[in-house]
């Protein structure tokens, strides 16, 4: 029995009072987090609102544009037709005024005939007046015979579409509310600190321990390999660097889909989630995001560098850029953190806050922690040449491409051993692309220019 004045005593400053502090002012500030991602999100809503409104108004200003020109070109048309029309009129009816003043003078000259003339000039002058009646008759006949008596009538005949528009299109769209995943990062220290103990006492796994069972050997068409990914769905994603184009496949290597991409020189790919990929660029400061389904990219992420090694995971980036350090990229805002040291190179993997990549322009495989302090380095030219695609295991077990000496190899989590998983038999060729899925304990590895592709079960035994 202990005297409740003990138990009691500096509860104030207690672990416990601190804890219920700490975790109190982290809960408010979630709230304020989820407030704020609200906020955002109504102000969204009203953006979208007056854009659509811009985009209706627009259409409206082309359509009444395109009418009002159509409607000029039909009454040019319409006034084309009726002046020619009333011109060929016009001439006829001055010809049979012409004709009518003849009739006119003819019969004057009969009736002068009737009242003033001797038998002889009558039976001359009848003889003259026969000859211009029959000119007339023989223009009447011909204006009948001609066709030149037809009657015009001016009429059209309407687009009927047009004049069943209010039937056909009844409305401007559809309006449509999507909702969308939003990953919001929230303060849970005592969760994440859970996790981290979590992964801390995971139990290693040794190199020696590690085999690889083929499962699908399948060619990628690919003649320019930079990088591959396994999806959740588990269907397999490679990229060529030029020209520029991803290729989703099944897990049993048939293509489903070639997507030409904008960005030029992709230089690794990475999996975002079921139905997105990242890819960076050689040439551009991006990081771009694209469906799969749709082939269109839809996110765009600066980086203020061009950049060769890509990872993604816990709603961040991780990239490599070709001058500088490291860089951690937050998805759902862009906010930038500078991590590690600039000493690495091309390629990368992260396992929690462990990175491994291979140090510029050597042979050196480097692991480190996001400050930059080293852990170890891994430098045998004898086993691993030219090393290229990089990935990682949940044990810390880095699996390294070597593109000149042709294999496969992994290094042990504490960089102290290795083991050659994949030799030049295995692979015929030179591998440059790695990928390894901890949820399908497989692992996918791309040659760099014969367009081989390989995906293996990974057996810890």
């Amino acid at each position: 029995m202990v005297p409740i004045e003990d138990v009691i005593k500096n509860s104030k400053t207690s672990a416990a009072f601190t804890e219920i502090e700490t975790s109190l002012h982290e809960l408010k500030a979630n709230f304020g987090l989820l407030l704020e991602h609200k906020q955002k999100n109504l102000f969204s809503i009203s953006a979208s609102k007056k854009l659509i409104e811009s985009e209706i108004l627009a259409i409206r200003q082309q359509i009444t544009r395109h009418l009002d020109l159509i409607q000029d070109n039909f009454n040019a048309e319409l006034n084309k037709a009726v002046e020619k029309s009333t011109q060929q009129i016009q001439s006829f009816i001055a010809s049979l005024k012409n004709n009518q003043t003849e009739i006119d003078e003819c019969i004057e000259d009969l009736e002068s005939l009737k009242n003033y003339a001797t038998d002889m000039q009558t039976f001359l002058g009848i003889a003259q007046l026969d000859t211009k009646l029959l000119k007339q008759e023989k223009h009447l006949q011909d204006c009948i015979d001609g066709g030149t008596l037809v009657h015009a009538v001016v009429s059209s005949q309407l687009n009927p579409l047009l004049q069943n528009i209010h039937k056909h299109i009844t409305s401007f769209g559809k309006v449509v509310i999507d909702v969308i995943p939003f990953q919001l990062s929230l303060r849970r220290s005592k969760l994440i600190q859970t996790q981290m103990m979590k992964v801390m006492v995971k139990p290693k796994c040794s190199v020696e321990n590690i085999n690889l069972e083929l499962k699908t050997k399948f060619k990628t068409k690919a003649f320019n390999v930079s990088g591959c990914c396994i999806l959740p769905s588990g269907k397999l994603v490679v990229s060529n660097n030029c020209p520029s184009y991803l290729t989703l496949f099944s897990p049993d290597g048939e293509i489903n889909r070639k997507i030409n991409c904008d960005l030029p020189y992709i230089y690794d790919v990475a999996c975002v989630d079921d139905t997105t990929v990242a890819v960076v660029s050689m040439t551009m400061e991006n990081i771009e995001l694209i469906n799969m389904e749709s082939g269109k990219t839809f996110t765009i992420v600066r980086t203020y560098s061009p950049c060769c090694g890509l990872t993604y995971k816990d709603n961040h980036f991780i990239v490599s850029p070709q001058k500088g350090q490291i860089q951690k990229i937050r998805l759902e805002d862009t906010k930038t953190y500078g991590i590690g040291s600039s000493m690495t190179s091309l390629n990368l993997a992260a396992l929690g806050n462990t990175l491994y990549s291979r140090k510029r322009d050597t042979n050196t495989i480097v692991c480190h922690n996001k400050n930059g302090d080293v852990l170890w380095t891994y430098t045998d030219t004898s086993v691993l040449n030219v090393p290229r695609g990089i990935t990682v295991d949940e044990y810390g077990n880095a699996f390294v491409a070597g593109n000149k000496s042709k294999n496969v190899v992994a290094i042990s989590s504490h960089g102290r051993g290795h083991k050659i998983l994949l030799s030049e038999k295995d692979l015929c060729g030179s591998p440059w692309a790695l990928c390894y899925s901890e949820k399908f304990k497989s692992v996918l590895v791309a040659n760099e220019t014969d367009g081989q592709a390989f995906l293996y079960s990974v057996n810890y035994t």
